[in-house]
């Protein structure tokens, strides 16, 4: 009998830290809090802190090797671009990649936006390649979305989503 209890407890526990390792956390963020925010929260394998916010960004600069190839700044086709800037910790084991392009973002009518890009050459993009336990990147996630999406209400972060991963996006709610 104490055995069965024994592995129930931890049968419990394992599910516990599986669940807790997953992410799918929800994170609330005041906008005036944004810009100055220093609260972490946890997607799958990343430790991530919002550092930014900026609204009706026009263009999105790039670096030297991209002009001397002929790449020019990235404009919004929608109107605006909205970037979050972040920073992001690898805590778990192995290498892991949180794609910018795999977070969206929901406005306040709860219309649904795909992160934009990635974009060549594009500075301080950040987040595509895969990471190292122990490293932490700083990056964007940037969203091209109509001059009227003056707030956002949710940004969805999804870290790592490739085939076969469990890591439900969190949510970080603004306002």
């Amino acid at each position: 009998m104490n055995r069965r209890r024994v592995a129930v407890v931890v049968a419990v526990l394992v599910a516990v830290l599986a669940v807790a390792r997953c992410g799918g956390d929800v994170v609330a963020l005041g906008r005036t809090d944004l810009a100055n925010s220093s609260q972490t929260f946890r997607n799958g394998s990343f430790l991530i802190t919002v550092t930014g916010l900026a609204y009706s960004v026009q263009e999105i600069p790039v670096d030297a090797a991209a002009k001397s190839r002929g790449v020019s700044a990235h404009k919004p086709k929608n109107g605006q671009f909205i970037v979050f800037y972040a920073k992001a910790t690898r805590v778990g084991f192995g290498r892991a990649s949180m794609p910018s392009t795999s977070s969206t973002l929901l406005d306040a009518t709860g219309k649904k936006y795909t992160a934009a890009g990635p974009f060549i050459g594009a500075v301080g993009q950040g987040f595509d390649e895969d990471q190292l336990p122990g490293t932490t990147h700083s990056g964007w996630f940037v969203f091209d979305v109509p001059e009227s999406v003056t707030m956002p209400k949710t940004l969805n972060v999804q870290s790592d989503p490739r085939p076969g991963t469990t890591n439900p996006p969190t949510l970080v709610r603004f306002g």
